[in-house]
């Protein structure tokens, strides 16, 4: 027979190990011959959070749907000593970061809350030089397509960042209603292992790793319906080559419209060459000024829709110098957009 301390022991191991349902908590019991009621499993999760509560860990709970509860144990970090300089960048951080969001009522109340305890833990120094009581009409924030979180995007974001935290496996359990026919997209309910978060122009997406298909994926937060928890498990760092391919070689996070990386080399004139000079726009950028003032930008890449469009965006202020797939492709499109507006076509749906 078990001692109430050896069982809170033996329940903090479950709950360290991975995420646990009261009911797999207690199955995992009844397999170790420990017969014990759910109440009591109840009572044990409790006296282990008041427990752990000003300890190194502690005890974190997440609402599902029906009011299914999933509880797990989580590592607080170590209480380092924060300077006046990054006291300073974190109030700016966190006020720039409240201004790129439409937030609810609710959730300006939680952010002012949140400010306000930054604020009473800050040096007076780091109050006075941060920007956090800045009147907001000195800023402005463009949200030129920037997403609309819904309740369902939130949520299947935070979970996306938990299972990831926690090394787990996950599974799309639903797409959208609009998506359908996709063959660039894994199977739901296939273990995919979590890769990236992106994001990118106002909008969120997600890299996985499927295990069936053994290839990875980027998709749209917007294109999910539901995230739930996979049973797999795995070792993350044997997916580095992918994770490496993931942030080197894509200009954005779509799939290539064509295989291999490709030599891209665009000319600007001088305006806005001087804009593209004094910006970061891929980690494998060269630049080089020609004598008659433009501007060369020379890229490694794979050649998706994203790179399309942002070349696209500069109008006739860019020249494509090569590859030839890559002036192919524009002129395929342009081709698609000459005969859309010249015979009243529909849009293709290919995007």
């Amino acid at each position: 027979m078990k001692t109430p301390q050896e069982l809170a022991v033996i329940i903090f191991s479950f709950l360290k190990e991975k995420p646990h349902t009261v009911e797999e908590i207690y199955n995992r019991l009844v397999k170790l011959e420990i017969e014990i009621s759910k109440r009591s499993v109840y009572r044990y999760l409790s006296k282990i959070e008041s427990s752990i509560l000003i300890g190194s860990n502690q005890l974190e709970i997440e609402q599902e749907e029906k009011n299914k509860k999933t509880y797990f144990i989580r590592e607080k970090l170590k209480s380092d000593s924060i300077t006046d300089e990054e006291w300073i960048n974190f109030i700016n951080n966190n006020f720039l970061f409240q201004a790129l969001f439409n937030e609810t009522d609710a959730e300006k109340q939680l952010n002012a809350k949140i400010s306000n305890f930054i604020k009473s833990n800050a040096s007076l120094k780091a109050q006075l030089l941060s920007i956090l009581n800045a009147q907001k009409e000195y800023y402005h924030v463009s949200k030129f397509g920037e997403l609309q979180l819904s309740k369902k995007d939130k949520k299947n974001l935070f979970k996306f960042m938990f299972y990831f935290s926690q090394n787990a496996c996950l599974e799309i359990i639903n797409y959208s209603d609009s998506v359908s026919n996709n063959q660039y997209i894994p199977e739901i309910n296939t273990a995919l292992i979590p890769l990236k978060i992106w994001y990118h122009r106002g909008n969120y997406a997600f890299s996985f790793y499927s295990l069936k298909n053994e290839r990875s994926y980027t998709i749209e937060i917007d294109m999910i319906d539901a995230i739930g928890f996979s049973k797999e498990k795995y070792d993350k760092s044997i997916f580095s080559a992918e994770l490496e391919k993931l942030n080197n070689n894509s200009f954005g996070y779509h799939l290539p419209l064509v295989d291999g990386i490709h030599k891209v080399i665009l000319e600007f004139p001088p305006n806005p060459g001087e804009h593209i000079l004094n910006r970061f726009w891929h980690s494998s950028q060269k630049m080089e000024r020609l004598s008659n003032g433009n501007v060369l930008l020379n890229l490694n890449v794979e050649i998706n829709i994203e790179l399309l469009g942002w070349i696209a965006m500069w109008l006739d202020n860019v020249k494509i110098i090569e590859p030839e797939i890559l002036k192919t492709q524009f002129k395929n499109r342009l081709s698609n957009m000459s005969e859309i507006l010249v015979n009243n076509c529909a849009p293709i749906n290919n995007g």
